[in-house]
Order: C-alpha cells, then structure tokens, then sequence
C-alpha cells in the first residue's frame, strides 16, 4: 500500500470514529424552569359588579351586585393535548343584602361546576359536565339544592364564533321540576385594537322546554318557547401579563311575556326590557 493511500485510510477512520461518537452522544433535553404544577394547573380568579342581577334573561333583581368566580384548570398533557378538567365556584351577592335573613353577607346563590373541555381541530371547544346550585337566602330552611348536567361546543373562527350550550335539570330535589331543559345559542365577534385593547361584540337567545317554561310561568307557557333575547358588548384592557379590567353592557329581553312576568322577575317595571352595566377583574395565575 503506497503512502498516500495509507494516510486517506487513516482520514476516513478517523472521520468515521469522531462521527460515531457524536451519533452515539445521548440527546440533551433542556429543563423547563416552569414549576411542575404550573405545567399541569391553570388558576382564574373572577371578580365582576353588575347593575342588576339577570339569569337566563329573567330579572332576579334590579339592584347592584358582585359576583366572584374562582377556577381551576386540571391540564391533561402540558399543552392540554387531552382535554382538561374545570373546577369552577362561583357566587352572587347582592349589595342590599338581598333578603332578610341576610346569610352569608346576602349571597342569593352559589354554585360549583365540574366540567371536562376539549379543543379539536384548534377551534371547537367541547365542554361538558354538572352544575350544582345552592340557595342560601331562598328558604327559611336554610340551603336548598337542584342540579344541572351541561353541554355544549363553540367555534372559534376569525370570522363569527357560534356557541350551543344546553343545560339539563335532571334533580328536582325539591326546588325545580325535573327534565327542565334549557337551550342557548350565541354569536360573537372579538376585534383587538392594540395590543392590550380588545373589543367583543356579541348577541344570542335562549329557549325552553316545556317543563322549564312551565315552572317559570307559573303555568301559563307549556310548551317550547323562545325565553329570552340577549345583546352585549364588552371592552377589555391587558394591565398586565396576568391581569386584565374590562366594562360591559347587555340588553336582555323575555321574547315570551307569560315567562317575563314569571314569579322571578320583576313584571311590568321591565316590559322593554332592561340594560344592565358591569364591571370586570380577572387574573390568571
């Protein structure tokens, strides 16, 4: 073997050594800094004063409350590849202490959500769980119960985003008849106009079934129905990474007028419906 051809041999063993050893160099896989629980947990604290107090378009009362929301976000996979878990508590004070006997600083309702959500495709959010209501100040028995199983999906496009949500009481326990079911279609739009500033511009209505016009008729409606008619418009600024404050109007109207002079509203003082304002506070942590 000539000299030359000695020392090519010797240049491609040796390229041939150093490029075994990288290949056998085991991948570096970089840490994240982010907390193992941040990785797989998401908090939302809610925090918001409205004018008055309007449930599925009927007026509770027409007097100014606040209504805190807690949530938490149980993440299956880092990026909620697998869906998520929503654990949600929410509550409605009114500021006049609604009714005597005034308990729990005039808490009218609470109710806890428990909830499995889904995103597919980037844009459909399925969501479904139960909801269970309690009512501190309704009875002179102290807290009375019913119960919800919820439903529904929205599609979150650039152009109009829809959403179908329909709410199925399922437990009477003695407060709402069973097999009450309850349907809401929704349209919005959200504009951002800065970086921090965005504006969502949204309307929708609900219907009921028969049994849930039933009960909040007193009779007088019993069959399917359109129940209310909704407008809204909500501004919000980003103060910071993890806060945001926002004001809202919404125009709310019972389509039905045996149902919006049910035993919860407030009867002919809104026949034209009513406007109510609100206030907003959310953090993410």
């Amino acid at each position: 073997m000539s000299l030359k051809m000695l020392k090519f041999a010797c240049a491609v063993a040796l390229c041939a050594s150093v490029y075994g050893e990288e290949a056998a160099k085991p991948e570096v896989v970089e840490e994240s800094d982010e907390p193992l629980l941040a990785r797989y947990v998401d908090l939302d604290t809610e925090l918001t004063f409205y004018s008055a107090y309007i449930w599925r378009g009927q007026i509770m009362f027409d007097t100014g409350v606040w209504q805190p929301a807690q949530n938490v976000w149980i993440k299956f996979g880092e990026n909620a590849e697998y869906g998520r878990i929503k654990l949600r508590a929410w509550a409605n004070f009114a500021f006049n202490g609604y009714k005597k006997p005034h308990r729990f600083g005039g808490m009218s309702i609470v109710d806890e959500t428990v909830s499995y959500n889904y995103t597919a495709f980037d844009c459909l959010d399925f969501e479904t769980g139960v909801i269970m209501y309690q009512f501190p100040n309704r009875h002179s028995s102290g807290m009375r119960e019913t119960d919800e199983i919820l439903a529904g999906v929205r599609w979150r496009n650039k152009f109009l985003t829809p959403r179908v949500y329909v709410w199925w009481d399922f437990d009477s326990n003695g407060h709402n008849p069973e097999n009450m079911l309850y349907f809401d279609f929704d349209f919005s739009h959200a504009f951002k106009l800065t970086d921090e500033l965005s504006l969502t511009l949204g309307s929708g209505f609900g219907v009921g079934n028969g049994a849930y016009n039933g009960h909040y008729s007193k009779g007088d409606v019993d069959g399917v129905a359109f129940n209310n008619f909704h407008t809204d418009a909500a501004l919000y600024y980003k103060l910071t990474d993890w806060l945001k404050v926002g004001g809202s109007l919404s125009y709310y109207y019972s389509l039905d007028r045996h149902v919006r002079h049910s035993r919860y509203d407030l009867h002919e003082a809104y026949n034209a419906g009513i406007l109510r304002g609100g206030i907003h506070f959310v953090a993410n942590w």
